[in-house]
């Protein structure tokens, strides 16, 4: 898969439509339309994941040792 749909996107990482929709329109998460459909491709998507990961590590040092160690 190259992209996700909103709607795959919002399935694939467990996120609600409202929050998909705010990510997009601030432009943390990038996309593009193609017709009438807006799409994200996979590296826009893998790296909005990295990027919350690595907040979530800073907000969170233990956190982020726990997973480490798993």
């Amino acid at each position: 898969m190259l992209a996700f749909t909103v709607a795959e996107f919002e399935q694939y990482f467990r996120v609600g439509h409202t929050k998909a929709a705010e990510i997009i329109k601030t432009g943390e998460l990038p996309s593009y339309k193609l017709g009438r459909r807006r799409y994200i491709s996979k590296h826009a998507a893998e790296e909005w994941q990295r990027n919350l990961e690595a907040a979530t590590a800073q907000d969170h040092p233990s956190a982020a040792k726990t997973t480490e160690a798993a």
